[in-house]
């Protein structure tokens, strides 16, 4: 059997361990809060990676018309799926729209005082390990307390967002060599406040990935844990009573490994690349048990696909194409070719 050539792609395999380790020590001190903030993006840091799955899957992804091409049938991650399974809000709220910060204002949102030895922020990055020494470590305040601006009252406040934005860097909108956006600590200043979902951010950075390491980029910034469970949710096909009883009320993730209990994974690209290609439209999962079909966001007021607004450019996404995924009758979308609308944001946007 010939198999299509597979680009070597990277991507998150492993969650960094001192991310976990905080991430403890938040669970136990602050869960409430962080659930609260993150939903179930939280979760994620218990996934298990499947690049193999992932490589396979690039194999079928349609650039032009932004959905996945299976045998007989498309599909493509929605809205109301990532919100959903995360827990997070995302209807009657705005989507952020992000900013660079200057270094000094990164600092300043951090509560830290201006550094101007610290030239990754002229870059744009900061690292996980200046983070944790920190925010992450108990000691962080006493330890570096002439690098900070405010009391250590006002530190403790400061420690879940930095934890957030770290979670987010390293998980959600990762980079190669782990360098994390500084943008992210505007992100999260706006989800703290209310009114405002990360869920169409998130959506677009994906398709956004999807569209570039198909077309040759190595490493993929999306977030490819949410893709990969996305993926399994789609192919394993299952009774609704399942997932009923393993479901959740709000965050799905966490309940993820219980409803693929007896899903047989196949193993490696060449194994997932076969998997996928021969499942028809009778062998899916075409919608999650919990998604309410009049609720879809399915379409803009003007267009006939929604500009999703991402953390590195604006991305088209076109849920008119995979109407069976809110369990309505699919019909020919209007506009085929829509990757043309997509662009990314210069130096100077955010």
């Amino acid at each position: 059997m010939a198999y299509p050539h597979f680009p070597n792609t990277q991507m998150v395999v492993k969650v960094n361990p001192t991310l976990k380790i905080w991430w403890r020590d938040i669970e136990k001190n602050r869960g409430l809060e962080a659930s609260e903030l993150l939903g179930g993006l939280t979760a994620l840091i218990s996934v298990e990676s499947d690049r193999y799955l992932i490589k396979a899957l690039l194999q079928f992804w349609d650039s032009e018309r932004l959905v996945f091409k299976f045998k007989d049938f498309e599909l493509t991650p929605t809205i109301e799926e990532i919100g959903g399974s995360l827990g997070l809000p995302y209807k009657e709220q705005e989507m952020i729209i992000p900013h660079k910060p200057t270094p000094r204002s990164f600092l300043k949102q951090m509560g830290m005082r201006h550094n101007p030895d610290l030239l990754c922020l002229k870059e744009g990055w900061i690292s996980l390990e200046f983070l944790y020494a920190r925010f992450g470590d108990e000691e962080g305040y006493e330890n570096f307390s002439r690098e900070f601006a405010c009391s250590s009252a006002k530190w403790e406040k400061y420690r879940l967002n930095a934890f957030a934005v770290t979670l987010l860097g390293s998980l959600v909108f990762p980079t190669k060599r782990g360098k994390i956006h500084t943008s992210l600590s505007y992100v999260v200043r706006m989800l703290a406040r209310g009114g405002k979902t990360i869920v169409p951010m998130i959506l677009a950075e994906i398709v956004r990935e999807l569209t570039k390491c198909t077309r040759g980029k190595r490493y993929f910034e999306g977030c490819n844990f949410l893709l990969q469970l996305w993926v399994v949710e789609h192919f394993y096909q299952r009774a609704n009573m399942v997932d009923i009883i393993r479901g959740s009320m709000g965050n799905k993730i966490i309940n993820h490994a219980s409803r693929m209990k007896y899903f047989v994974s196949p193993v490696g690209t060449e194994d997932w690349f076969v998997y996928l290609r021969e499942r028809s439209t009778t062998q899916i999962q075409w919608k999650y048990y919990w998604l309410k079909p009049r609720c879809a966001i399915i379409r803009g007021n003007e267009l006939y696909f929604i500009e999703l607004i991402g953390l590195n450019g604006v991305q088209p996404y076109a849920p008119l194409r995979v109407l069976r995924q809110f369990g309505q009758i699919q019909m020919i979308p209007l506009r085929s070719h829509m990757s043309h609308y997509g662009y990314d944001f210069g130096p100077e946007i955010p």
